[in-house]
């Protein structure tokens, strides 16, 4: 039986007060914020499950970065799943940022038509963007593709350029897509990707402000490569990916107040077996190896000065 999702968990009410979900509210977080991550499904569940302890260590590295974390229409659908109701330690995870004073924004991806139309004044403008970015973004065989075979309007729309005088462009699209989501077909990154490719062209939005993080490497591949087909001189601000590994080597690197059995437990939580890791070490010539190794091992070369260096 094909897996169902619902736009609102049956359960939301459990995080309503916890989050902010109008608009008018995320875009004052938004501006406001120094960093934002955008949490693909895979990696919010591997630190739902973490232990308070580590869970404070990620809070207060959150913190330090002035962060606000955005959870995307998509994702929270995947989160929810055919249940169309979120876990209980999800909705720990959401309780305990917020009483640490992290932001949680439950972020539909049309609200980037409002961001956007605090700075550009005409929706041929806006539309643009959305767009540009679906074409870098979707690949032959997706649920993007699929829905805009099937759905010549917005085929013309988006992907034509056509009719861009148009407000809802946004909504239609999004809304479409969602509706159309299947079971392990990557909607959630893929939008995510469209939503950073979109808000990284903001004016004023310097590099690095805008994170994804994400423990799939094919969703990390697809954001990078949605970035890196654009033309040099039309990228907008560079957007960090992070992986839990790497978040772990940052925490270290700058110092964050992290036991090394705390960073075992971070990076290990989720997972089975050896870690593998895109990255060098100190006898690497080439970049972006792959590197499998134990936990502990991974945290033993952290903790060595010049031992490695993840890229994700």
């Amino acid at each position: 039986m094909p897996t169902t999702y619902t736009e609102t968990p049956d359960n939301f009410n459990e995080i309503g007060t916890f989050v902010e979900k109008e608009i008018n509210g995320i875009k004052k977080i938004f501006y406001l914020a120094q960093r934002v991550i955008f949490y693909d499904a895979y990696s919010f569940q591997r630190h739902s499950h973490l232990p308070d302890k580590e869970i404070k260590v990620l809070m207060n590295y959150y913190k330090i970065h002035g962060t606000v974390v955005f959870i995307t229409k998509c994702i929270l659908m995947e989160l929810a799943s055919d249940r169309h109701s979120l876990a209980e330690e999800y909705i720990a995870f959401i309780k305990k940022m917020a009483e640490a004073e992290i932001k949680v924004v439950i972020f539909n991806e049309e609200y980037t038509y409002d961001i956007l139309s605090e700075c550009f004044s005409t929706n041929e403008r806006i539309n643009e963007y959305l767009s540009w970015a679906v074409r870098m973004v979707k690949s032959p065989v997706s649920t993007i593709t699929e829905t805009l075979k099937n759905d010549e309007k917005l085929t013309a729309e988006v992907l034509e350029g056509k009719n861009l005088r148009q407000s809802d462009i946004y909504r239609r699209f999004f809304a479409t897509v969602r509706e159309n989501k299947e079971h392990a077909d990557n909607l959630g990154e893929e939008l995510i990707a469209i939503c950073v490719h979109i808000l990284s062209h903001l004016p004023g939005i310097v590099d690095g402000k805008i994170c994804v993080l994400t423990d799939d490497k094919g969703a990390a591949s697809k954001i990078d490569s949605a970035v890196k087909r654009t033309n040099v001189q039309n990228r907008g601000a560079k957007i960090i990916l992070f992986s839990t590994p790497k978040v772990v080597q940052h925490m270290f690197q700058e110092q964050i107040e992290i036991s090394e059995n705390e960073m075992v437990n971070i990076i290990s939580q989720g997972t089975s077996g050896n870690i593998v890791v895109m990255g060098t070490t100190a006898y690497d010539f080439d970049i972006n190896v792959s590197i499998s190794m134990p936990s502990e091992a991974l945290v033993g070369k952290i903790m060595e000065p010049n031992g490695i260096n993840i890229i994700f």
